[in-house]
């Protein structure tokens, strides 16, 4: 079935932190005024940060087309997801809209549950994955990773984008919508290792390959997701070198010169620089079944001459089998870690975590809670120069400090945190400012270095603190930070 989803989206009026509720007041207005499509105009200028009657004209008519409004110039209303999502207020229905219209945010939900990635990795994620993304710049994949901050499912810290807990939320509650045979991990009941058949590999790789399996397989899953199979056999001109480490696979072209153009050996290339998963597979002389070896990454590619012709040679390597320990926390082993980490304020404090007393899974989910902690307590304002700043997609700037160094195994107490710009936080670091006891701001005395009369404004300042007295920092942090910079 022809998928005629649109591959691009569009902002609205408001940034990331606004956006909903100038939505909702203009769904609103909708609702009760049914107004032409000229009238509805003048309202966007009078009640947004709008300028351009061209720019008014194009996010209108995007959120027409995922059916939030319904365009007319006679008298405009409601699309069936406007509709919806003004009764419910629910982030998912306002998804299902994008989803339905625009190709690509289940793609980026779903790698993104596998890791953080950047605006570039996601664009190159989408360029992967859809023909028809064609991409030189990551603007278009920062329009979707803005809705999915817009939706609360995406937060974005030092240029790096990972789900928040309503994401992971989202996307288990949707686990059993999702195909069971989204091939950018290994498939359940499948390990490497295992002996398949044939027909359990058409089985649990959702595919199928008629007479005989051979060579470079291209293929994507329901999420129209590039991915390959890939098979080498002992018969052919593969030793079992290829089953371990890093090896050279023959592209695919049985006679003449080869060609970087024909379907297998293109998209190999296209793994190079993309993460376009490659299952390999692996058969022994004499056997029927074949050996599946796991993910492999395609490192490199180039001509060769064999045998009179020109052939492409590629560099693959196995992947490292990742460890469950290793895994994305899960949105209720965070929420655990916060409440533990909430019940210690009840204890006293310890100067350091012990050295592998967490797995890291744990030690991950740690790490969030920690810093959702401190930036809550904190009010996402910094401690020291009491700003509360925003990016221009509404991120807040605030990093959850650690007092007493994460590096010397400083403990994830939250009264050993402290949310600070990054300014104040580099500088925090880097010894110029420290914390007496009673909150105090100490200056390093350095007037030869060039910062010292900008840090000097600060000196003698209190510390902005939590409205929580049991989560404002504990002067142990704070003795052992002065220590370390020499206050």
């Amino acid at each position: 079935m022809t998928d005629d989803r649109r591959m691009t989206t569009d902002r609205f009026y408001g940034g990331v932190s606004n956006r909903l509720q100038n939505l909702r007041s203009m769904l609103e207005y909708i609702e009760t005024e049914h107004p032409p499509r000229g009238q509805l105009n003048e309202w966007v200028i009078a009640s947004t940060s709008a300028g351009s009657a061209d720019a008014i004209s194009h996010h209108l008519t995007f959120l027409d087309a995922i059916q939030i409004i319904d365009l007319s110039e006679t008298g405009c209303k409601l699309g069936n997801y406007g509709e919806r999502w003004l009764r419910e207020q629910d982030a998912e229905t306002f998804y299902d809209a994008l989803a339905s219209g625009v190709k690509g945010f289940d793609t980026i939900l779903e790698a993104l549950h596998e890791g953080s990635m950047t605006d570039e990795e996601i664009m190159d994620l989408l360029v992967s994955e859809f023909d028809e993304a064609e991409m030189s710049k990551p603007g278009p994949a920062v329009r979707h990773r803005e809705w999915l901050q817009v939706l609360g499912f995406v937060e974005r810290e030092d240029g790096v984008n990972r789900l928040t807990a309503k994401g992971r939320e989202f996307l288990d509650s949707t686990e059993t919508e999702r195909p069971p045979t989204s091939m950018h991990t290994i498939p359940e009941n499948v390990s490497t290792g295992d002996q398949l058949s044939q027909e359990e590999i058409e089985e649990a790789f959702d595919t199928g390959f008629g007479y005989r399996i051979s060579g470079i397989n291209p293929r994507r899953d329901n999420h129209d997701r590039r991915y390959v199979l890939v098979f080498a056999n002992e018969d052919g001109p593969y030793d079992d070198s290829v089953t371990q480490g890093r090896f050279q696979y023959i592209g695919e072209g049985l006679s003449g010169d080869q060609s970087e153009t024909s379907p297998g050996n293109s998209v190999l290339i296209d793994a190079i620089s993309s993460n376009i998963p490659v299952h390999f597979f692996y058969q022994g002389s004499g056997e029927s079944d074949w050996e599946y070896q796991g993910l492999v990454d395609v490192l490199d590619s180039e001509f060769e001459e064999h045998d009179g012709r020109q052939v492409l040679v590629f560099t693959m390597e196995h992947q490292r089998e990742t460890s469950a320990e290793t895994e994305e926390p899960s949105q209720d082993t965070v929420a655990d870690e916060r409440t533990n980490l909430e019940q210690a304020l009840d204890d006293d404090p310890r100067l350091t975590d012990e050295k592998g007393e967490y797995t890291e899974t744990r030690r991950r989910a740690r790490d969030t809670a920690f810093a959702e902690l401190v930036r809550q307590a904190y009010d996402e304002t910094c401690a020291i120069c009491g700003r509360s700043r925003e990016t221009p997609a509404g991120t807040p700037e605030v990093d959850a400090a650690h007092i007493y160094p994460k590096q010397e195994g400083g403990s994830d107490d939250v009264r050993n945190g402290l949310a600070l710009c990054k300014l104040h936080h580099w500088a925090f670091d880097a010894g110029w400012l420290a914390v007496s006891d009673d909150y105090e701001i100490l200056v390093k005395d350095a007037s030869d270095s060039e910062g010292y009369y900008e840090f000097k404004q600060l000196e003698d300042d209190i510390l902005h603190l939590p409205e929580n007295e049991d989560a404002e920092p504990h002067p142990m942090f704070l003795e052992q930070h002065r220590e370390i910079h020499g206050f």
